[in-house]
């Protein structure tokens, strides 16, 4: 078992905060320097992606989802979501986009899937 990360941000409301960073946290480096008070304080994990080539748009980002904590806000991981699909496209497309819309929601799943494993360790 390898040790526990830990870093240290300067918060605005409370200055140097040390916080122990859970193993699927991508780091805190975004954060820094950013201002932040405490409660902005927030573990990410990578963000997983599904997108889709079109005849119509070319290459279209679908979905980007993660896993987020802010610790001194929330008990649990929460996973975010943003999905990206508009447009109007060629009848012949909508079976490929639909595909890729499958494979988006099977990789928003998982990452939940993997959030509600975690619970465990948090609370």
């Amino acid at each position: 078992m390898t040790e526990p990360r830990t870093v240290v941000l300067e918060t605005i409301d409370h200055g140097q905060v040390e916080v122990e960073c859970p193993d699927w946290c991508i780091g805190h480096g975004w954060q820094v320097g950013a201002g932040i008070g405490r409660n902005d304080i927030v573990h990410k994990s990578v963000t997983v992606k599904a997108a889709s080539d079109t005849y119509s748009y070319g290459y279209v980002s679908l979905l980007r989802v993660w896993m987020a904590w802010a610790p001194f806000v929330e008990l649990v991981p929460r996973v975010s979501v943003e999905v990206d699909v508009q447009g109007d496209y060629e009848a012949e497309e909508i079976g490929h986009l639909a595909g890729a819309l499958r494979t988006a929601a099977n990789r928003m799943e998982a990452v939940a899937e993997h959030a509600i494993q975690i619970r465990g360790d948090v609370v």
